[in-house]
């Protein structure tokens, strides 16, 4: 009979262990969201200059994407969308808002047919 006390005895630690644990487990589940930082925090870029200079050149290359797509590809939509979104970079640069400057370094590439 003493084995099976010990076996009993034994399966209390290992109950009681894992309640402890268990505990442990959901207080920390629970706490992490409380301790994380704040949500919504915005990224921080290096503002790209909204000279007029960096403006021309993205109009130049706004209208070389059209008339590409006027003149050598059949109007391909390519071509389209890469004007539009050269266009809506410059609106963004006209109203002051920050611009990450790989932005502008592809749009100012050529629009690719694949």
């Amino acid at each position: 009979m003493p084995e099976a006390t010990q076996a009993i005895r034994g399966l209390r630690v290992m109950k009681k262990n894992l309640m402890i644990f268990a505990a442990a487990a959901l207080a920390t589940t629970l706490a992490i969201p409380a301790l994380a930082g704040p949500v919504g925090v915005s990224r921080t870029y290096n503002s790209a200059p909204s000279d007029a200079a960096t403006i021309a050149e993205l109009q130049d290359a706004a209208q070389k994407a059209t008339w590409d797509g006027r003149n050598g590809n059949k109007n391909n939509i390519v071509f389209a969308r890469k004007n539009y979104e050269i266009n809506q970079l410059i609106d963004r640069l006209n109203n002051g808002q920050r611009v990450d400057p790989a932005e502008i370094d592809m749009a100012l590439e050529p629009a690719h047919v694949w």
